[in-house]
């Protein structure tokens, strides 16, 4: 039987400013390092090959962040965002209104800006995103419309970084949330997945977060079991060295098309 998260233990229990300022300074030496390059690449690699384009995309589970949106906002004319909890919400909602206190950015800014050949300068890749963002809507991946009771018309990509590991507490969960992601998709629409391949959990402070444990067997099969036929699946195995603050095994990033 599906088991999911409930939104609001979740909620108690993780702090989205902690964890934005301790896994997403790139440079500063965290785990999410490597992670933040690897996605980045494969997020700029998949928007700049001009297959993946369109008028509009849903990120399912945005909040806090918007690094995985830094490319798509030069290939989709509008944004989605989307969040798990109302607490998670809020953070990024200091990003859009740009409160003092909205949390800096600016490290993955010019990684992403660098990697697209600084065609736009940081301060422009960061208002060009605030302009693409038309809505932010709370998402339950558990339903079969994940943004009820808002109805959308169907959308040409939807993407989602570490977010159904979270919501997902077993495999059955994480098809049918798979399955729920592929109601918002046209026909043939992209989806683009990216996450932590064997991570029981990660720290947040002194909070152990639950993530579900995935390997690319897994993941091969529960996204070809449930609408979609994978383009590329890439891996990036756990460097030496790295810090404890997950069990992570490495990351993955998968491009799928609905059928």
């Amino acid at each position: 039987m599906a088991e999911f998260n409930n939104p609001k233990e979740y909620e108690e229990k993780f702090d989205p400013r902690l964890y934005l300022e301790t896994y997403f300074h790139l440079g500063s030496g965290s785990l999410a390092d490597n992670f933040i390059r690897f996605q980045e690449e494969q997020f700029h690699k998949a928007f700049s090959s001009g297959k993946v384009k369109g008028h509009t995309l849903i990120d399912i589970g945005t909040a806090p962040s918007i690094y995985q949106l830094l490319s798509a906002c030069e290939a989709f004319d509008e944004i989605i965002a989307t969040s798990h909890t109302q607490r998670e919400l809020c953070e990024l909602q200091k990003w859009q209104n740009r409160e003092a206190d909205a949390f800096d950015w600016s490290s993955i800014l010019k990684y992403v800006c660098d990697l697209e050949g600084n065609r736009i300068t940081m301060k422009e890749k960061e208002e060009k995103l605030r302009g693409k963002i038309k809505q932010t809507l709370l998402c339950d991946v558990s339903k079969s419309n994940p943004l009820a009771p808002a109805e959308l018309p169907q959308v040409d990509c939807v993407t989602t970084t570490v977010c159904l590991e979270a919501a997902c507490r077993n495999n059955e969960a994480y098809g049918l949330a798979l399955k729920n992601i592929c109601n918002l998709l046209k026909p043939g629409g992209h989806l683009l997945i990216g996450g932590d391949l064997g991570a029981n959990y990660y720290e947040v402070g002194a909070e152990k977060i639950f993530s579900l444990p995935v390997n690319e067997k897994f993941l091969k099969d529960v996204v070809g079991e449930n609408g979609y036929r994978i383009v590329e699946l890439a891996s990036f195995g756990r460097p030496e060295g790295d810090d404890d603050a997950s069990d992570y095994e490495g990351f993955y990033f998968i491009h799928a098309q609905k059928v």
